[in-house]
């Protein structure tokens, strides 16, 4: 490896512990949090992952410790891994109790998102503004005089954010585009030297092959001004619903692709490697602050949707099994519990392994 790549890769993985670690130590604060309001009593709360390298202070009843293995956090409870006869353990709570612990990880991840996607929008209120690589002859765009290099600003007043999230920033573009066909629409839109005019088109009706007005787009340059609070809430919480719903469309791809064809890697998903890379990259563009808070926010909406999902040792799976125990009257941690959990982990190292495969074959280790 080269010293550029060397240095590549340092910048990549610090970044991604950096973006990391503080998403999963507020999860791991949630539960933390709601099991003390509770009177469910915390053993520990661990900066990074076991072995122990120190213990870094404790209160009455809570040990911090900073761990060996930089990768996240964790919340260790009286009772939830062990039988306890202690009270105040988590598995002699009552069930609202458990669960109220169990989900509150989720719900932090879920306000970090709308929070980093409200910050987002209001300071930076990144806008796509597609770039004209072709004008098709006889075409409204040709009509009015768009030329190649020229800028969309916008479509009736209305602009695009990037938090109208997508494989392709434009497609929101391109929609607003095609739902008025056959109307006039007033664009405005900037020169390569960034003069701004004015234009009154009207479109086409779209048919089969034919775009509304008639251009191809390319690349796309984001506008940073400042946004307003109110617009800003709009768009962390569309943005944020957004982000969810892709999550999800990528989770059932994950699925059919481990069920399918387990031996290609899944398109559109990255682990821990991917995302470093994306992060070593990000980091030397000029609006790296922005793109690193949005990745983040998208990092954090995907740890509260994964974190749901009915497998333990994930918090979903967690409640099922809390649930299910006060159905059926069962008490303490059974030997069947352990295993599920056991074995879970065990399911999802292998599964960050296989993914992590796929990052490296793809080209994405830094």
């Amino acid at each position: 490896m080269t010293l550029e790549g060397i240095g590549f890769a340092v910048v990549a993985v610090a970044g991604l512990l950096l973006v990391l670690i503080p998403l999963v130590l507020v999860h791991e604060f949630g539960h933390f949090l709601t099991a003390r309001l509770v009177g469910i009593r915390v053993l520990e709360f661990g900066l990074g992952f076991p072995p122990r390298a120190k213990v870094l202070g404790h209160d009455h009843e809570t040990e911090y410790t900073l761990n060996y293995l930089p990768i996240g956090g964790f919340v260790r409870l009286e009772g939830e891994e062990t039988d306890s006869d202690d009270p105040r353990a988590f598995t002699n709570a009552p069930l609202g109790k458990q669960l109220f612990v169990l989900v509150a990880g989720v719900a932090m991840n879920l306000l970090t998102a709308l929070f980093l996607l409200f910050i987002v929008a209001w300071v930076f209120n990144p806008v796509v503004r597609p770039t004209i690589t072709q004008v098709v002859a006889g075409s409204p765009a040709e009509s009015v005089g768009l030329q190649p290099g020229d800028a969309l600003i916008s479509i009736d007043g209305r602009t695009h954010s990037i938090l109208e999230f997508g494989t392709d920033p434009t497609a929101t573009w391109r929609q607003d585009l095609l739902d008025h066909g056959g109307q006039t629409v007033v664009l405005v839109v900037a020169d390569q030297k960034g003069v701004q005019r004015t234009l009154s088109v009207a479109l086409r009706v779209p048919k089969s092959g034919q775009g509304a007005l008639g251009v191809q787009t390319g690349n796309y340059v984001l506008a940073e001004s400042a946004g307003n609070p109110a617009q800003a809430a709009g768009l962390a919480v569309t943005g944020t619903e957004r982000a969810m719903s892709l999550i999800l469309v990528a989770l059932g791809d994950i699925g059919n692709q481990i069920a399918t064809n387990p031996t290609a890697g899944p398109q559109g998903v990255q682990g821990p490697v991917g995302i470093a890379t994306d992060i070593g990259r990000v980091v030397s563009q000029p609006n790296a602050l922005m793109l690193l808070l949005l990745m983040m926010a998208v990092i954090s909406a995907n740890l509260a949707l994964v974190n749901v999902l009915p497998f333990p040792p994930l918090d979903g799976g967690k409640v099922v099994i809390m649930t299910v125990k006060r159905i059926f009257g069962a008490r303490g941690v059974g030997a069947v519990e352990q295993f599920a959990y056991l074995a879970g982990f065990a399911f999802l190292m292998v599964f960050i392994g296989w993914i992590t495969y796929f990052d490296i074959v793809r080209g994405g280790a830094p």
